[in-house]
């Protein structure tokens, strides 16, 4: 969830030349997201996303930041992460994004999507952080450009995934690193790394947001519990990730998460498995961390196919 100065941020694309038609949202499922922020002009893109690829055996990471529970990070841990200052009309909004390459920032569409009016954010009210795990010590860089898929539904809430363009980010210098994506299978019980610097308190209407960047462990859920909340899922392999807040009670993400990285670790190594996009519980109860509760993420494999048509970077250099 973003958070944002009003009650729900909209959901907005970067087009310039393109309007995105008004976005009518569920309340039960407007609560649930993890607010976004001002989006903009939207380029034409291939809409079809990528089968996940044939991957070796890696266990899942865990991502979504309302960061419940769990702790801070380390000075130099997570150094492809980036916090996102979003400005609007009605105010100002937190997402987070991950580096996949030296101008290249993968997050969830809601973040850069007006929900209120539908538009686009303006890639240059976009405010990219990098470098530190304090956001007061980052070095921030405005964004030149912003994609979102083109196949985002705010209403479904599915294919909620934005690519964001930025001059050179230094990566390999300054504390800046890009991440791999994770290609392997994602299978109920893998452990997942959920991070964020958004709300540490449960209550989504409540600002508790935090300066230093803060991590917790999640679970992918069972796959009959995941089918009851998301409508058409078959695994955490297809389009979504879904963790159960049961199977590690107290630790969840909460509103200032969107859009941050969830990564999984194999053999000592860090992956990018999916993006924070929103979380609730089958009574629509938004409230962070509930024991019943469901977390969703974008699974960024999956759409590799989008990310390449919009970078023009080959598939296999994300692997």
């Amino acid at each position: 969830m973003i958070v944002s100065t009003s009650a729900i941020a909209g959901f907005a694309m970067l087009a310039t030349a393109i309007t995105v038609p008004k976005l009518e949202m569920p309340s039960s499922l407007a609560s649930s997201l993890f607010e976004p922020s001002n989006t903009q002009s939207l380029a034409p893109l291939d809409s079809a996303a990528s089968e996940p690829a044939a991957a070796t055996e890696r266990p899942t990471s865990s991502g979504n930041e309302r960061i419940i529970g769990g702790s801070f990070a380390a000075d130099g841990q997570f150094p492809y992460l980036a916090s996102l200052q979003l400005t609007w009309g009605r105010g100002t909004g937190l997402c987070g994004g991950t580096i996949i390459a030296d101008t290249v920032i993968v997050t969830a569409a809601h973040c850069v999507v007006d929900l209120d009016s539908g538009a686009l954010i303006r890639a240059n009210h976009i405010s990219v952080g990098i470098g530190n795990v304090e956001k007061s010590k980052q070095r921030n860089v405005r964004a030149t450009a912003v994609y979102v898929h083109p196949r985002f539904d705010p209403n479904e809430i599915v294919n909620d995934i934005a690519i964001i363009i930025t001059p050179s980010l230094g990566v390999g210098y300054g504390g800046v690193q890009q991440i791999k994506i994770y290609g392997g299978n994602i299978s109920s019980g893998t452990r997942l790394t959920a991070l964020g610097w958004g709300q540490s308190g449960t209550n989504p209407n409540v600002d508790s947001t935090t300066n230093r960047l803060k991590q917790t462990e999640i679970i992918v859920g069972n796959r009959n519990d995941c089918k009851q909340f998301i409508r058409g899922y078959q695994s955490s392999n297809g389009p979504q990730i879904c963790t159960e807040n049961r199977l590690l009670l107290g630790s969840d993400t909460c509103q200032g998460d969107s859009g941050t990285g969830v990564v999984i670790n194999v053999n000592g190594n860090q992956y990018l498995a999916g993006l924070t996009s929103y979380g609730s519980n089958l009574s629509g109860d938004p409230t962070c961390a509930l024991n019943d509760g469901f977390g969703v993420y974008t699974h960024v494999n999956y759409y590799l196919g989008f990310i390449s048509s919009v970078t023009g970077i080959p598939t296999y250099k994300f692997h």
